[in-house]
């Protein structure tokens, strides 16, 4: 058997400047023994590699810095001692004239993103027998018949549907009004909101309520600067949003046309990339399917985080070929087993531990509370992450940070020697301001975004992780071998500051009001609050245990943020009850958004 397996085995080389591709194309290859891997970045690295490594098949990237996959294909075919090995030339905008393109230049097949490995093993295909390769298919594995050119605003809603995308937040306006005539069209869900401030605050609350993408269109100029403060506060809180902007077309770009926000005009795509992960012009309607393709990741990937596509209004009305990608990349992600033990020893050796879980522990919320209780660990959360720890649990100790509670404070004073932080930037309202303590013997730091870790503390251990990943493997190791030794002291549980009531008659003290609101509305109601002073007693009053009934945006502290993020979580939970706690000065803020 061992012998049939080398005797077909292919030595690959994947060549692509898309490092999302190189880990996806590594996941697959792990499935197959008949496939052995190389990866490199660009041109030039691979064209050392071949005469080192002689792979039997070439999957190139048409699009890459320097030289395109066309060129390279060319090289490899021109030099005797390659000639032999087989081209993949693959680009995620493949079409029938990049496909004549690529075997002119010698390719074997050309194929639209992502590439199928098992090509490898197929035999050439003739540049005219390449229009089935070329076809998009239905998740049942069905040819999806779509027409040979589609306008560019109705490839992007499919797009959309095609990444589970089910409401888009926004308004109307000329330079983006084919997105919005295309959802007419579609399964989406459209909310017209009365601001666009609005429509962004809303895209955040569904965003954080179900961990899926959220969309807004809005129009150009005062369209995208409405939007703004909503880009930014997604971006400080880590959320999937993608901002869809129209803009004039490309001819009138620099002509002193009405809301030009081209790079002639205000610069929009300039002022957004400081607070978005991605910020790009469609420069043409061809590029369209890759560069959504593309923000759809990017927004998902990692730390996820708010993109923006300005959209020329002469590309959403040209006619495009449909897309041929779907709007995920399945990336496996691999933690050290080594990392894991070593973590695993501190804790065991631990006397007075304490986790502290941030918002990223969201998705985790169980396997938090099973590792917990694994190890028989108290835990704190940070303000923005209040209930992905029950607080009604024996090990709660309440949230740590502003607005927090006394048994939270009291346990880390009284002294701690490790610190299990995951999925928390330790940022001044998570950490006390700063508190000493948490710098104890043993830091350890978990999340998912490398740039977060030893901002304000020095980790001991640093973990680029998941939550999800890292605590599904720290369960795993405890169920093993189960925690042994003298129990530890526990917690009482989570105490708060007891206040007096109104001492006017016809009032109600802040608190109270507080403790009234949650004792009148269903048990898995979901809280929405705003900033200010009523944020405090939201966090100190309220006793939340589900890991989605608080909805918070504390990243940035934007004012009237609530109602709209109330808007966004209704639709996400359209059974349960969903209330927004919000003060006068906020409420005036955003108050139009009652009308949505």
């Amino acid at each position: 058997m061992q012998d049939i397996v080398e005797k077909f085995t292919r030595r690959i080389l994947i060549v692509d400047d898309d490092q999302l591709q190189l880990r996806a194309a590594s996941r697959l290859a792990k499935r197959d023994p008949r496939i052995e891997l190389l990866l490199a970045s660009n041109p030039i690295d691979a064209l050392l590699m071949i005469g080192v490594s002689r792979p039997d098949v070439i999957v190139l990237d048409v699009f890459m810095p320097g030289m395109d996959g066309f060129e390279v294909c060319r090289r490899i075919k021109a030099n005797a001692d390659t000639r032999g090995i087989q081209v993949i030339i693959a680009s995620a905008t493949m079409d029938a004239e990049l496909a004549d393109t690529a075997h002119a230049a010698g390719a074997a097949h050309a194929v639209a993103k992502p590439v199928d490995l098992q090509l490898a093993f197929a035999e050439p295909v003739a540049a005219r027998e390449q229009t089935d390769e070329l076809e998009p298919t239905a998740p049942g594995g069905t040819v999806r018949s779509l027409p040979a050119t589609m306008r560019g605003a109705d490839v992007l809603v499919g797009m959309l549907e095609d990444a589970g995308v089910e409401v888009v937040f926004g308004l109307p306006g000329g330079a983006i009004s084919p997105i919005h005539d295309a959802l007419l069209d579609s399964g989406i869900r459209t909310i017209t909101t009365r601001h666009e401030s609005g429509a962004m605050f809303a895209a955040a609350g569904y965003a954080q309520s179900t961990g899926k993408l959220a969309v807004v269109a809005v129009t150009s100029g005062p369209g995208m600067l409405n939007a703004m403060t909503g880009l930014a506060s997604a971006w400080c809180d880590g959320l999937p949003v993608m901002l869809l902007v129209g803009e004039v077309p490309r001819g009138a770009h620099g002509k002193g046309v009405l809301q030009d926000g081209s790079a002639h005009g205000l610069h929009l795509v300039e002022m957004a990339r400081h607070v978005t992960k991605l910020s790009v012009e469609v420069p043409r309607a061809s590029a369209l399917p890759h560069l959504v393709h593309r923000a759809i990741t990017t927004a998902l990937a990692g730390k996820q985080g708010p993109v923006m596509l300005t959209l020329p209004l002469d590309v959403t009305t040209a006619m495009v070929r449909p897309s041929r990608i779907s709007g995920t990349i399945p990336i496996a992600e691999l933690l050290p087993a080594q990392t894991i033990a070593e973590v695993e020893a501190v804790l065991r050796r631990a006397e007075r531990p304490m986790i502290l879980a941030g918002s990223g522990v969201r998705s985790a919320a169980e396997r938090l509370r099973q590792v917990a209780e694994l190890l028989r660990c108290p835990v704190a959360t940070s303000p923005k992450a209040k209930g992905v720890f029950p607080e009604n649990h024996p090990l709660a100790l309440g949230v740590l940070g502003m607005g927090g509670h006394e048994s939270a404070r009291a346990y880390l004073a009284s002294g701690v020697d490790v610190v299990l932080a995951i999925g928390t930037s330790l940022g001044d309202l998570a950490t006390d301001g700063f508190a000493p303590e948490l710098q104890a013997r043993a830091l350890i730091h978990v999340d998912v975004d490398a740039r977060q870790i030893g901002k304000s503390y020095e980790p001991t251990h640093a973990v680029v992780s998941s939550a999800s990943q890292f605590l599904g493997a720290l369960r795993e190791r405890f169920k093993l071998l189960p925690l042994r030794g003298r129990p530890r002291e526990l917690p009482s549980g989570v105490s708060r500051i007891a206040l007096p009531g109104s001492s006017t008659p016809d009032r109600i003290a802040s608190h109270d009001a507080i403790c009234e609101i949650q004792r009148t509305l269903p048990s898995n109601a979901i809280f929405t609050v705003d900033s200010g002073e009523h944020f405090l007693f939201a966090v100190q009053y309220l006793e939340i245990t589900r890991p989605d009934g608080f909805v918070v945006m504390t990243g940035l502290g934007s004012m009237g943020q609530s109602i709209g993020a109330a808007i966004g979580t209704q639709l996400a939970n359209p059974t349960r009850t969903v209330a927004a706690i919000c003060g006068d000065g906020c409420f005036a803020m955003n108050a139009f958004e009652i009308a949505t």
